[in-house]
C-alpha cells in the first residue's frame, strides 16, 4: 500500500458490474453505485441501463478525501423511478470497506463479489488511485445524507417486496393453472394483467413488464384454447412492448423475444383473413419482422395473401398492385440457394398471372412464366411440390398459346407430367385433367387432330367423375 494519504485523494473508478439478478423480479429503469462515507456523506453514480446479459457499464467516477481510509458503504442499488426517486431504491448488494482496501489493489481494475442474490453472486469492478491536488471542492461531490420518512419508508417498501416475490409467493399461484389447464385461472390472471397494465400509463417504469406479462398469459391462452382474440391482442401488445425494450435491454433476456416469436409464428399459421382487422394483423406481424429477421419472407407473403383475397372479393386493383410489390420483397430476400425461393416464385407468378387476368398485358404473363420455369427448375424430378410447378406452367403456357400462337405442345408435355404426379385419388388430380383437356382441346382447335379432341374428352370424364359428391343422385 502507498505511504501515508495526508494531503492526498483517493480517485474511485466505478467501471462496471456484472451477474445483476433484481431481488423484487422488477424491471428497472436503472442501476446505480452508491458510496456511504462515515454514514455521513453519499456519493451516487451516474444511472446506467441494465443490459440483456444482466450487466452495466459506468465509466463513472469520484474523488474522495484521505479521510475516507477507514469506513466506506459500496451499495449496487436499483432505481424504479425514472424522475427524482423517493428513496434510495432497492438494494442488490453491499459491502463494507475502506480506501485503504481499495488501494491495496494497486492502480489495477479489480473486482469485489457481493452477497448472492437468487442465487449469483453480483461482482462490481472498481479501480483505485492515490492523486494529489485534493483541495476542499473535493467534499462538494459527496451528498450529506438526510434522513426522512418518506425515504425509509420507500426504502422498506422495495425490501419487503422482494422478500414477498419469491417462488412460493401468492402471485404465481394463479400461474400454475396455465400449467393446470386450469381457464377460469387463465381468464382471471389475464384480466388482472390488462388492470395492472391500465394503472401503468406509457411513462412507467413497469410498463414494459405489465405489457410483457400480459403478452404471455394471452399466449398461453391461445395455446391452450385457440381463441383468435388472444393472438389477435397479443400481436397489437408486442408492437407497443417492443419499442419500451429494444434489443439488448435486460427485459429482452427475460424471455421477451420468444414470446413474440411464438405470437408470429401462430400468427402465421392462421387462416387468410380478408378483412380490415386481418389486413392490420398482418401489418403488425411485418412490422415485427424488421429486414433481417427470419421470419420476414412469410410475413410478407401472408400480407400479400390478404391483399389478394380481397382483390378476389372487391376488385380493387391497388390490392393485387400491394400483394404484388409485397411477394417481390419476399422473393428478394431468398436469393439462389434459399430453401423456400422455389415458393415464393411460384406465389408471385400467381399474382402476376392474376394481373394479367385482370389487365391483359403481355409482360405480366411472360414475367410469370419465367418465374414458373425458375420455380420448376429448383423443383426437380422427386420434389413434393413438383407437380403444382408443372400445373402451374403449364396452364400459364396453354394461356399464353390462346394469346399468342405458341407453347401448347410444351404446355401439354408438362400437364402429362403433371398427371403422372398426381395418381388416382389424390385431391388435384382433377384439376390437371382439367387443365390438360384443355390445352388438348386448345391444340385441337388449331390442328384439328382428331386424336387430341377424343383424349380431351376422356380426361374431361375422369375429371367431372372425380369431382362427383359421393351419395349425390
Amino acid at each position: 500500500m502507498p505511504g501515508s494519504l495526508e494531503s492526498r485523494c483517493i480517485r474511485l473508478e466505478v467501471i462496471s458490474a456484472k451477474n445483476l439478478k433484481i431481488p423484487s423480479e422488477r424491471i428497472p429503469a436503472g442501476i446505480y453505485i452508491s458510496i456511504d462515507v462515515h454514514s455521513r456523506r453519499r456519493w451516487k453514480s451516474a444511472i446506467g441501463v441494465l443490459s440483456s446479459d444482466e450487466s452495466v457499464t459506468w465509466g463513472d467516477a469520484v474523488t474522495l478525501s484521505s479521510q475516507v481510509s477507514s469506513a466506506l458503504s459500496i451499495q449496487i442499488r436499483v432505481s424504479h423511478e425514472l424522475d427524482r426517486m423517493l428513496g434510495n431504491g432497492e438494494v442488490i448488494g453491499k459491502l463494507e470497506t475502506s480506501g485503504d482496501e481499495l488501494l491495496d489493489h494497486g492502480n489495477e481494475p479489480f473486482k469485489l463479489s457481493f452477497p448472492p442474490v437468487r442465487g449469483v453472486r453480483p461482482s462490481l469492478t472498481l479501480k483505485a488511485a492515490v492523486v494529489h491536488a485534493c483541495d476542499n471542492q473535493d467534499g462538494a461531490l459527496l451528498d450529506v445524507l438526510v434522513d426522512s420518512e418518506i425515504a425509509r419508508d420507500t426504502d422498506a417498501g422495495h425490501a419487503r417486496f422482494a422478500t414477498y416475490v419469491t417462488p412460493l409467493s401468492v402471485g404465481s399461484e394463479p400461474l400454475s393453472g396455465y400449467i393446470q389447464e386450469d381457464l377460469q385461472d387463465i381468464d382471471t390472471i389475464t384480466f388482472l394483467f390488462r388492470e395492472a397494465l391500465a394503472l401503468r400509463p406509457q411513462s412507467h417504469p413497469d410498463r414494459a413488464l405489465s405489457l410483457y406479462r400480459l403478452i404471455l398469459s394471452l399466449n398461453w391462452c391461445y395455446d391452450r384454447t385457440d381463441t383468435a382474440g388472444c393472438i389477435h391482442e397479443s400481436a397489437q401488445l408486442c408492437c407497443n412492448l417492443l419499442p419500451l425494450c429494444p434489443e439488448g435491454t435486460y427485459l429482452r433476456s427475460m424471455g421477451v423475444d420468444s414470446e413474440v416469436d411464438y405470437m408470429i409464428a401462430e400468427c402465421n399459421n392462421l387462416p387468410t383473413d380478408a378483412s380490415n382487422e386481418g389486413i392490420h394483423l398482418r401489418r403488425n406481424m411485418l412490422a415485427l419482422s424488421p429486414l433481417g429477421h427470419q421470419r420476414r419472407p412469410r410475413a410478407l407473403n401472408e400480407l400479400a395473401q390478404a391483399f389478394e383475397a380481397r382483390f378476389d372479393q372487391h376488385g380493387s386493383i391497388d390490392d393485387l398492385e400491394e400483394s404484388i410489390q409485397l411477394r417481390r420483397e419476399a422473393v428478394s430476400l431468398c436469393p439462389e440457394g434459399h430453401s423456400s425461393r422455389d415458393y415464393y416464385l411460384n406465389n408471385l407468378a400467381f399474382s402476376l398471372n392474376s394481373r394479367f387476368v385482370h389487365q391483359g398485358k403481355s409482360h405480366d404473363l411472360d414475367e410469370a412464366i419465367s418465374l414458373y420455369e425458375e420455380a420448376l427448375h429448383l423443383r426437380p424430378v422427386g420434389h413434393e411440390f413438383r407437380d403444382l410447378s408443372l400445373d402451374n406452367l403449364g396452364a400459364a403456357l396453354r394461356t399464353r398459346f390462346s394469346d399468342r400462337g405458341d407453347d401448347i405442345t410444351r404446355a401439354i408435355s408438362l400437364g402429362r407430367e403433371a398427371l403422372t404426379l398426381r395418381s388416382p385419388g389424390n385431391r388435384r388430380r382433377d384439376t390437371t385433367l382439367g387443365n390438360l383437356a384443355s390445352a388438348l382441346n386448345t391444340r385441337y382447335d388449331k390442328s384439328h387432330v382428331s386424336e387430341d379432341l377424343n383424349e380431351a374428352i376422356d380426361m374431361y370424364r375422369e375429371s367431372l367423375s372425380g369431382m362427383i359428391i359421393p351419395g349425390a343422385m
